[in-house]
């Protein structure tokens, strides 16, 4: 089994290369229960020629996205709601997999410490060999809007110590483990099943393995390296609404730093009510009723909801103000517009306040954004924002809120102003490219923008990027982007659970070993990206040539 017993030293040789050009994880041959382990395969060469040797490097920087800090003992979590879209269930059908609970929920914290780790080992851009001029994290740092959950985020990439546990110091309260006062056989356990109780599911039809001491090991504290660079962060849905879809509401915030978890449908549910309770346009909402059954979990008064502008006062970089760390030019909201490098950098807030994990914008933002690009006239501008385009869809406004816009009003203001050269969003856990060409002559000419999206930090691949912008002699911009692997082993050692490397790797082995996508196996697939994806050089017409 991927990684039931190996040496210290062993796993440590199999760490992953500085970037995916050296050496690319996979997949391997499955075993018992279709569980397989994560080998590594030759490297990922670069689709598109290299950027020409004369060109001057515009900006270079580090685009993470998705981390979903998870406070996995919260009782404001919906994990009782995914099983119905896993294989078999009588719902899945019309269900898909759900998204409520994943086993590797309670690694988020390590993970994303080990993707600082490899940040710490790219301090140049790959290819031009430009020192790196920050940090770019297109949102969904948290998983359920918490502010337990914030600070964590903040530590992290502070280089502070951070403590990924709430309610009971002592003991969990998470639906995997032992201690959660509720046994499920829909979630994977890793230490097993008491006396008494069946195996769980995961672990008896899926192969996964035992790992005693996961769960005690995964609420340690840890100390963070922290970002080497400045950091700069964009909103996501699951930043301000619950899981990412319900706008939360008094009930909701006493159910978070409450002491009782709901563990299953109502009498008279039946699972259909789950496309209410994860709905991609607004409005969404919880399904639990006053007959819901619970079970006691430890209260915290840290579970709190992040309030409307906390997200972006807590997470001022002390670099914010400083011309040589990109200080901020412009802010509305959650949106920012700042200089990285010699481009412009403009953040849009396309999460949905009113419910809906979909995103838009409003009247006021897609104003800003106009006249931010007309302010930066002349100059390189790239667009980031946590939902790309093709995810703006959700329009849903209560009445006499203001109207929002999607994908067709943003495409269409960026695309008039020719200075926009880039779009880069998460929000869709993949790797992907796509062009959009400008209308009219400027298109004709080929003009127009790269929109790129970079994986997620939760699900398969679990990885980030590094983006550079060149401009290259004979009129043509180049955008580099160089896939790389958090700093973790593609084995792991069981006595060795104080090491944030091992947790690391035991996530991306959950993480490629999910049993709800093996029905597809085009999802882990789309995750990963087409070659063009991943390690490439995109092309276009300098729009300042």
């Amino acid at each position: 089994m991927s990684g039931s017993s190996t040496e210290r030293g062993a796993a440590a040789a199999q760490t992953p290369g500085a970037t995916t050009v050296e050496r690319r994880l996979v997949r391997g041959e499955p075993g018992e229960g279709g569980w397989a382990p994560v080998v590594a395969t030759h490297g990922d060469p670069y689709v598109g020629a290299p950027p020409h040797p004369q060109g001057r490097t515009l900006a270079a920087f580090a685009h993470l996205s998705d981390l979903h800090l998870c406070d996995a003992e919260s009782p404001a979590r919906q994990e009782h709601l995914d099983h119905h879209g896993d294989p078999g269930a009588p719902y899945a059908g019309r269900l898909g997999i759900i998204g409520t609970y994943r086993p590797q929920e309670i690694l988020t914290v390590q993970v994303a410490a080990r993707a600082l780790h490899a940040l710490h080992r790219v301090d140049r851009a790959p290819v031009t060999g430009r020192p790196l001029d920050a940090v770019l994290v297109t949102g969904d740092v948290t998983d359920n809007a918490q502010r337990n959950e914030l600070t964590w985020y903040d530590a992290l990439m502070s280089g502070w110590t951070v403590s990924p546990r709430s309610g009971d110091e002592r003991r969990s309260s998470w639906v995997g483990a032992l201690t959660a006062g509720h046994w499920s056989t829909h979630v994977w356990h890793p230490d097993g099943a008491p006396a008494g109780e069946p195996t769980d599911r995961p672990t008896a039809l899926f192969g996964y393995p035992r790992v005693p001491g996961l769960v005690e090991a995964a609420r340690a504290d840890l100390v963070s390296p922290g970002s080497p660079l400045p950091w700069h962060t964009v909103h996501g849905n699951h930043d301000a609404l619950l899981q990412g879809t319900v706008a939360p509401d008094e009930a909701l915030r006493a159910r978070a730093t409450g002491a009782a978890r709901v563990v299953d449908l109502a009498p008279g549910q039946t699972p259909l009510v789950v496309l209410e309770a994860v709905a991609p346009l607004g409005p969404a909402r919880y399904t639990d009723t006053p007959d819901s059954p619970t079970v006691p979990v430890p209260a915290d008064p840290d579970r709190v909801f992040v309030e409307d502008g906390e997200f972006t006062a807590r997470l001022r970089d002390p670099r914010d103000d400083d011309p040589r760390a990109g200080a901020v030019v412009a802010r509305h909201g959650d949106a920012w517009a700042r200089d990285v490098g010699e481009v412009r950098v403009i953040a849009l807030d396309t999460v949905n306040p009113h419910g809906g994990w979909q995103g838009s914008v409003d009247d006021a933002q897609l104003t800003w954004l106009d006249e931010q690009l007309t302010a930066a006239r002349g100059r390189y501008v790239i667009v980031t924002s946590h939902h790309p385009s093709w995810t703006l869809t959700n329009l849903y406004a209560p009445d006499g809120a203001p109207a929002r816009h999607g994908a067709e009003a943003v495409l269409a203001l960026l695309l008039r102003h020719p200075g926009v050269v880039a779009w880069c969003a998460g929000h869709v856990h993949a790797h992907s490219a796509l062009r959009h060409t400008a209308p009219g002559p400027r298109g004709e000419r080929g003009e127009g923008l790269w929109e790129i999206t970079t994986a997620s930090l939760v699900d398969w691949p679990q990885q980030l990027r590094v983006l550079e912008l060149v401009r290259e002699p004979g009129g043509t911009i180049a955008l580099v982007g160089t896939v790389v692997d958090h700093d973790a082993p593609t084995t792991w050692d069981l006595c060795a659970l104080d090491d944030t490397a091992q947790l690391g790797a035991i996530s991306r082995a959950l993480a490629v070993n999910d049993y709800r996508a093996r029905r597809d196996p085009v999802r882990p697939a789309l995750a990963a990206g087409r070659d063009g994806d991943r390690n490439a050089v995109w092309r276009l017409p300098d729009p300042h040539r």
